[in-house]
């Protein structure tokens, strides 16, 4: 639904008091589109860029001390959540402040300013201090480790870590356990990840 005038007053004073008390977890967030999200959760203190360039899902968390760079196009799906002290980018300066030295803050339109929009799929979960490269695309459903520095491609499913991150496993072999201890909790589960989700889950190997 779409946010009114009341809900978009009231919501970036919600930040700003709970920024004034200390850290805390802000329930309700509107997208850059106007659309609210009422289970949305973003820490007073995590930082988001681009805010209308933010294209984000209900149910999702972003956790204390994060940095969300939205520039150039970032897309978190329902359900994700983000940990504390992470940072998603979409553009990085580190060879073109090199480059262009004192020019760098008076140049416009900078030649190896590395820019790419970020992918993260639905349900995913994001551990504390991780960092997310400009360009990434991560799956639904996949795990990414405390304090990885993650690049590239990762299909549905991945359980990635590492520095630099790489394929480690898949959540689906994890998740088929569990169902079969909380049979009752599959309706919840095969919503979001489709009916076969776990029976598909590989029985050796990443």
């Amino acid at each position: 639904m779409k946010a009114g005038l009341s809900r978009r007053l009231w919501q970036p004073l919600k930040v700003l008091l709970g920024s004034a008390v200390g850290p805390r977890m802000v329930g309700g967030y509107i997208r850059g589109d106007g659309e609210f999200l009422p289970h949305t959760r973003l820490s007073s203190s995590a930082v988001v860029f681009a805010r209308k360039r933010l294209m984000i899902g209900d149910h999702v968390f972003i956790g204390h001390f994060s940095v969300i760079d939205a520039t150039y196009g970032l897309s978190i799906g329902e359900g994700c959540q983000v940990g504390f002290f992470t940072g998603i980018f979409t553009h990085s300066s580190h060879a073109a402040i090199r480059l262009y030295g004192r020019a760098y803050v008076t140049t416009a339109e900078k030649k190896a300013y590395f820019t790419s929009a970020v992918e993260i799929g639905s349900y995913t979960f994001i551990g504390a201090h991780a960092t997310v490269l400009p360009g990434t695309r991560i799956g639904k459903g996949c795990i990414v480790s405390a304090y990885s520095l993650v690049s590239g491609s990762f299909a549905d499913f991945s359980i990635i870590a590492g520095n630099p991150a790489k394929l480690v496993g898949d959540t689906r072999r994890a998740d088929r356990a569990l169902l079969a201890r909380h049979p009752e909790l599959r309706p919840h589960y095969e919503a979001w990840a489709g009916s076969e989700a776990a029976q598909q889950a590989p029985t050796a190997g990443p």
